[in-house]
Parts: C-alpha cells; structure tokens; sequence
C-alpha cells in the first residue's frame, strides 16, 4: 500500500469534486460563452464557481479571474503589471524574494532582460523574510512587489499582511501606487486567505494543490487595480486570461473552494497533529535537520522538510518509494549532476546537508497510521549509514 507524502506537489481530486465535474462533461457541456440554454446553464456554473472562489479568498467574485494554473496567474499578474507599467512610463523596479517559485522567478529575470531593475530580498536561516528588508528597498522607482505568500520547499509563512500595510505606506509617500501580489499557491485551503486583511493587489491560487484537478488556477486582481493581458485572443475573463473557459475545471475549482472554506478549521487542526508528530518521530534521527521555521505558526500545516547529511536528495526519495512512502526533494538533478535547491541555498543550509533535502507534506487523505508507518521506514533510511564525500582535488 503506498503511503502518499507529497501534497505539497500535487493532490487527490476529493470525490465531491469529481461528482460536480461529471455533470460538466456529460450533460451540461456547453460553451459558457453560447447564448443557447446549454451555454447558458454553462455561464451561471462558471459564476457559481467565481462565487465559491471569491469566498474562500474573502474578494468579490468581480475580482476573480480564471486561468489555466498557478503559473499562468503568476506570470499574467507580474508580466500584465509589468506591461502597464510600461504603457505609463511608471519606474521600472521590481522586488521579489530569493525564495520564490520558478513561476515568479523566470518573469523576474525575463523582466530584469528587458532593462528593469531587479531586488532579490534575502531570507534568515527560516526562510522569513524581514519587513524592514522591504521597506529599505522600496524607491520612488519601484512599482512592482511580488513576495509569495507560504513557500513550497521549507514552508516558511511571510508576514504578509504587515508587507501590505509597509507597501501602502510607501504608495502614499511616493505618490504612487505599488503594486503588490502574492503567489499563495500553497496556501489555499490551508490558511485563512483574507485579501483585503493583507493589502495585495493580487493573489495567485491553483486548484491541483487544493483537490482539485491540474489545469485549472485563478488570480484575484483587486477592483481598480489595472493589468493587461500578456495573452491574446477572446474577450473571456475580461481578456486578461482569454480562451474558451474550462467549464469541468472551474466547476472543480470552485466546488474545491467551497470545501476547503467549509473545513478550513478542522483541516488546520488536523495538519498540525500529524506535523507535530512527523517532526517529534524525525528531529531526533542524527545527521538529520529540520529546515525552515521551527515555530509551526510560520510553517504550512501539514509542512515538513528536511535535510540529512551527506545525502542526496533524490536518493533517499527513490529508496522511500520502494518502501511505498512518496516524498519529494527539493534538490535536482541536471545531466546526472545533483543540483541543491536555490531556496536551501537561500538559508545557508550547511555544505555537507544541502544536496540531502527531503519534503514530507501530508494532506486530507493522509491518516495518523500512515505518518506512524512511515515515520519508521523514513527513520530506517535517513538514519543509514552515508557515504563519506569524495574527496576536492586542490
């Protein structure tokens, strides 16, 4: 039987979700754009699921707008902000974090190749990053800030609802609107999300990481906050994010929002039991660090990571899956090199432990017995012996 680990990567579609698709594919099929009774039923399926979206964010449905993914929201959020700016000739200077998802990170440096200025702010040792690093690095050029709001690799939760009031407080003494987004992909369905609590201007979500299917995101833009599209073709989502809608998806998405909102307090409490039992079977094992926060308050519910010295990464996932445990590494490998992540990197996580990283995520379907049994085969492999480290040349 396979013990599954890995939310945070992707997770189990909930049966109610599938149910709710179902009808979207077989009877209820039709173009939302259609003016006929099936296009219509279609559009008023697509509103529901904007409403049940706009709930679980605490936004007017208005202010929803649905894309093909998480990456899709981010990039039209970051490169759309980035496109206004431009029309307006507003300062071209955009913060960002060392830690943030490659979604993030590649319109950054697609950005930073088209003449804007790029700030990177640096993290502490868990993966946090400080506010008054913010403030000092806000000018009279910047216009675009984009943090995320929990990190995929180590979990690490931002303060950002104090970034938002530090933002806003900038916009007024520049005179100028900054534009704040946060990509809180990992987030949804396990912090209350309250948008106008926060201050973003934008807010990035996918349904894969919240059971429902892959395929199917949205970005909240907040009302009179201007982007343009970096896509084109119809008019859909007030062309920001064109194309025939996905009606099965966003029926999953919204139906998703609708029960993650619903339960959001059971699933937080229940994530955190079978953290703190993950960490309190792990931490011990020598040779064995957690990474990221210690203090679960700023850690994902459900959110454990770890490096084990000299390991790797990918190793010790591979010997994991032939137990029938899977987890994921934040470590890659390139050409048969293994690669440590950028966002251990970021932390100043030790040599001889950066490459050994390992994420253990639990999720809805993850029971107390699965984190037992697995606790007992992760401590058999992490705690085996390692080989010593090849030797540098001079």
């Amino acid at each position: 039987m396979t013990i599954y680990l890995d939310n945070s990567a992707t997770t189990r579609v909930r049966p109610e979700v599938v149910e709710a698709m179902l009808e979207y594919l077989n009877d209820h099929f039709g173009n939302p754009s259609s003016i006929h009774a099936l296009g219509r039923e279609s559009y008023k399926a697509v509103a529901l699921a904007r409403q049940n979206v706009a709930g679980l964010l605490g936004c007017s449905p208005t202010e929803i707008y649905f894309s093909s993914c998480g990456t899709m929201s981010n990039n039209a959020a970051i490169l759309g902000r980035a496109r206004f700016v431009e029309a307006n000739d507003g300062g071209r200077h955009l913060i960002t974090t060392s830690i943030e998802h490659p979604s993030v990170i590649g319109p950054a440096r697609y950005l930073e190749s088209q003449g804007w200025r790029v700030t990177c702010l640096p993290v502490d040792s868990q993966g946090l990053v400080k506010v008054a690093d913010l403030e000092s690095a806000i000018t009279d050029r910047t216009s675009i800030v984009s943090i995320m709001l929990a990190n995929n690799e180590v979990g690490s939760i931002q303060p950002i609802q104090e970034m938002g009031a530090a933002i806003e407080r900038a916009s007024r003494k520049h005179g100028k609107e900054i534009f704040f987004h946060t990509d809180a992909i990992q987030a949804a369905g396990k912090l209350k999300l309250d948008v106008g609590a926060m201050g973003v201007s934008a807010l990035s979500i996918s349904g894969h990481k919240f059971h429902a299917p892959k395929g199917v995101g949205a970005l909240y833009l907040r009302k009179g906050v201007n982007i343009m599209p970096i896509t084109f073709g119809g008019g859909q989502e007030k062309g920001l994010l064109p194309g025939t809608e996905g009606l099965p998806n966003i029926v999953a998405l919204g139906t998703a929002a609708r029960l993650a909102g619903e339960e959001l307090d059971d699933n937080i409490a229940r994530l955190r039991s079978l953290q703190e039992m993950l960490i309190a079977h792990l931490e011990p094992i020598e040779g064995l660090t957690l990474t990221g926060p210690r203090d679960l308050d700023k850690r994902l519910p459900g959110h454990v990571s770890v490096a084990v010295a000299n390991a790797e990464g990918e190793a010790l996932v591979m010997q994991l899956d032939l137990k029938g445990v899977c987890v994921s590494s934040a470590s890659a490998c390139h050409k048969g090199i293994i690669e440590p992540s950028h966002v251990l990197t970021a932390l100043s996580v030790p040599c001889n432990m950066l490459k050994g990283s390992v994420r253990i995520s639990a999720g809805r379907f993850t029971t107390r017995e699965d984190c037992e049994k697995a606790c007992r085969i992760m401590t058999e492999i992490f705690s085996a012996p390692k080989p010593a480290p090849a030797a540098r040349l001079n």
